[in-house]
């Protein structure tokens, strides 16, 4: 390790373990939810962090028994939680994952009753941040595809984008000053987002392709492609913007694109305008000429015909049959 690396990590570890220290050798502390806050969306039932020694039983004792397991039985939970791992190395655990090797820098992502388990290495103990929250909010960005338990192991690196947020909902916690839960609540939020930005591989697989899943490609060309394209869907895309962005050919990248995906660049970008186009179609009062702007089409007409050829119906029809009460 070179200096200035070494230097930039023992700053970072004075910080995180300075920040432990204001609250305790570990701190948590779980709190009850009031109608008001489920009806908010996102609420936060509890949170702490703790810095595990070398040789320490984990988990740290005194949790609730909800919250208390042990490594040989796991736990399930009857809610979400992210675990951050700032420092040391341990093992994670879960049906959907298999067994996982975790370092400084993950983040765990544990889902309601999906059983799991989780532990420090003896050798090296570690720091953990965490989170535990619900609502109407998390559940939609889980069917939605943000996230899943297929994914639930995730590398940020050591970062303030996800250690900032969580030192403020654990202050919030702490003080219990007025309006304090919808804070934490908004604190919750900012860290799911860091973490898709700190995890940029995860993310882009996890996120770029929208309603349809792809996780299913490994090829993270391909998966650039599609993070282009859908990330870019109220743009006038074309195959050759596309290419032009890619350390590949556009030949090269069309064949491989087709090999993975089953249909060409065209054809997804094509798909990807639809979706957006019958989703603003049904959910709000644009326009046709409007919502065939906002998609990327460039004109009604060839929204139209392109919704006539795959839908069977125009898109004043679509929106008639379609539309949401």
């Amino acid at each position: 390790m070179g200096a200035e690396r070494r230097s930039r990590f023992v700053l970072r570890t004075t910080r995180q373990c300075d920040f432990m220290q204001d609250f305790g050798k570990d701190y948590f502390r779980y709190i009850p939810v009031r109608p008001r806050d489920v009806q908010w969306g996102l609420y936060v039932t509890g949170a702490g962090c703790a810095h595990v020694m070398p040789n320490v039983p984990y988990p740290p004792a005194r949790h609730p028994e909800l919250y208390d397991f042990s490594w040989e039985h796991g736990r399930t939970l009857p809610e979400n939680q992210i675990v951050y791992i700032s420092g040391g190395r341990g093992e994670f655990e879960s049906g959907p994952t298999g067994t996982r090797q975790i370092a400084a820098g993950t983040v765990l992502l544990l889902f309601p009753n999906v059983w799991h388990r989780y532990r420090p290495a003896k050798e090296t103990g570690w720091s953990e941040f965490w989170v535990s929250f619900g609502g109407a909010s998390i559940e939609n960005l889980r069917e939605e595809g943000f996230f899943a338990p297929e994914h639930a192991v995730l590398t940020t690196g050591v970062t303030d984008l996800i250690l900032g947020p969580f030192r403020r909902l654990l202050g919030r916690l702490r003080d219990g000053q007025a309006g304090f839960s919808h804070l934490m609540a908004a604190d919750t939020m900012e860290i799911l987002a860091a973490i898709l930005t700190a995890a940029p591989i995860e993310s882009e697989i996890m996120v770029a392709k929208g309603p349809q899943d792809v996780t299913a490609y490994e090829d993270r060309i391909v998966a650039e492609a599609m993070r282009l394209i859908w990330g870019q869907s109220h743009e006038p895309m074309t195959v050759a913007r596309v290419a032009k962005q890619l350390p590949l050919a556009r030949r090269s990248l069309e064949r491989r694109f087709r090999t993975v995906v089953g249909h060409t660049i065209h054809d997804e970008i094509v798909r990807c305008r639809l979706e957006r186009a019958t989703r603003l179609l049904t959910s709000t009062n644009l326009s046709i000429e409007e919502v065939a702007l906002a998609s990327g089409f460039g004109s009604a007409d060839t929204m139209g015909r392109v919704l006539q050829r795959i839908e069977g119906v125009s898109p004043r029809e679509y929106r008639k049959r379609l539309t949401r009460p």
